[in-house]
């Protein structure tokens, strides 16, 4: 409160306490008509006294109210806010005009980075009564379900089918759902995530169709499959180049002896061996592009097994690998018979690769089937898959060998794939385990 602000009040109070005392003496002397007119002046003082205070404090009071209901229409004028406390409450009422309009700016940003994306996306929250409203729902999520885009929950949760029963138990889910949109069955990836703050719980549901999923992987995978060609590439290329610039200095020079013809022949050496390595990296690259449909035939799986088991017989000996594969069962599969010894020959040809340097190495294969499928696994004491390269094993000329071509589980996966079967595995130090499931 300024300087001026608090005289007054001091000199209004003063006022009052005196003529209080005047008044207090003449009803004590009985003069009652002055003291009548000195207390109806004494209630005057007071009834000023407030309404000078009340109006002081009406436009602090008045800018609360703004702060209180978030509307920063008022302002305090320049006189008034000569006054400390003025002064202080417009600051206060222009920091947080400010702050709203940058938290605006914000939501207006956020609402446009979600309306871009190109996956469903809808935001609810629930206050502690339970109630739910849609905090965020975009363009991509109403078209996916072919929904008006309600903002209401009450009439959205009506329009979403059977994903109002993964918002109803509010926890985290990742999975394909199957939704019922204009009469035809859609197949979505569903992701959700939960979070809370000090008033609202969050569940934020994400939709993607299953296309959208298989173009994402796709080009992750190209991407991948452009980095390693690249690299192979350039480090091949990048030797030549080097010794071409070398050979041809050696050439323009006039004395030519028999040291400069060695290291000229110690060249050409090594650009044929780099050239064969590249033509032998690009060979496997056509292999892998131009893999054959397969020629299906009902085959004995079993039989195959065996037969390419027997491939391996002196290798696992001469290594102390202990092979194991008792299935005497006959297991028919619609499939190429080549490339399903191909797969199992690339198969053990990696397990023999991971026991290398075990103590009592051992292979297992097993083959096993229900009414609607067969499964072929193939499991090993190895070393195991490293989880940081998890997710590229498939991807091509990748390879932890120092002599492997990177293409032969790649290849492995094509053919699968090819027969309409799956491949996984399961990796731990001390076992992994390849399973390749075929329709019956």
């Amino acid at each position: 409160m300024g300087k001026p602000q608090l005289l007054q009040i001091v000199i209004r109070i003063t006022c009052m306490i005196i003529n209080g005392i005047i008044v207090f003496y003449f009803f004590k002397e009985n003069y009652v008509v002055s003291a009548s007119g000195f207390f109806l002046l004494l209630i005057l003082q007071l009834f000023l006294c407030i309404d000078y205070i009340k109006k002081l404090f009406a436009d602090i009071e008045k800018s609360m109210d703004c702060l209180l209901y978030e509307d920063y229409s008022n302002t305090i004028s320049k006189e008034k806010r000569k006054n400390p406390l003025h002064n202080k409450t417009a600051l206060l009422l222009e920091k947080h005009r400010k702050l709203s309009l940058q938290k605006t700016s914000e939501q207006i940003i956020f609402t446009n980075i979600i309306e871009s994306l190109s996956i469903g996306l809808l935001i609810l929250r629930k206050d502690s009564n339970e109630n739910i409203e849609v905090f965020q729902i975009n363009k991509a999520f109403v078209e996916f379900l072919q929904i008006p885009k309600f903002h209401d929950w009450n009439l959205l949760k009506t329009k979403i089918g059977a994903l109002k029963n993964y918002i109803d138990n509010w926890n985290k889910v990742k999975q394909t759902v199957s939704l019922t949109v204009n009469n035809d069955k859609e197949t979505f990836f569903l992701k959700t995530s939960v979070t809370k703050t000090n008033e609202y719980n969050y569940i934020i549901l994400s939709l993607e169709t299953i296309q959208q999923l298989i173009d994402k992987k796709e080009k992750e995978a190209w991407y991948k499959l452009m980095n390693v060609m690249s690299h192979e590439i350039i480090n091949t290329i990048t030797p030549i180049s080097s010794l071409a610039e070398n050979l041809d200095s050696l050439l323009t020079d006039d004395s030519i002896d028999d040291e400069t013809v060695e290291e000229l022949s110690e060249g050409l050496q090594i650009i044929k061996r780099r050239s064969y390595h590249l033509t032998s990296f690009v060979d496997t690259y056509r292999k892998l592009a131009e893999l054959p449909l397969p020629n299906k035939k009902i085959v004995n799986l079993t039989s195959i097994v065996k037969n390419t088991i027997s491939l391996f017989d002196r290798e696992f000996k001469s290594k102390g690998i202990l092979i194991s594969y008792n299935t005497t069962d006959k297991f028919a599969i619609n499939a190429d018979k080549e490339q399903i010894e191909q797969v199992i020959i690339n198969l053990i040809s990696n397990c023999i690769y991971a026991v290398e340097n075990i103590s009592n190495p051992k292979i297992n294969i097993s083959v096993a089937s229900d009414k609607i499928r067969t499964y072929l696994k193939v499991t090993d004491n190895g070393i195991g898959i490293a989880d940081e390269i998890k997710d590229n094993i498939f991807i091509p000329y990748f390879t932890t060998r120092k002599n492997g071509s990177g293409i032969g589980l790649t290849l492995t996966k094509s053919i699968v794939e090819a027969h309409n079967g799956i491949i996984q595995f399961e990796s731990q130090k001390g076992e992994t385990c390849f399973t390749i499931t075929f329709k019956n």
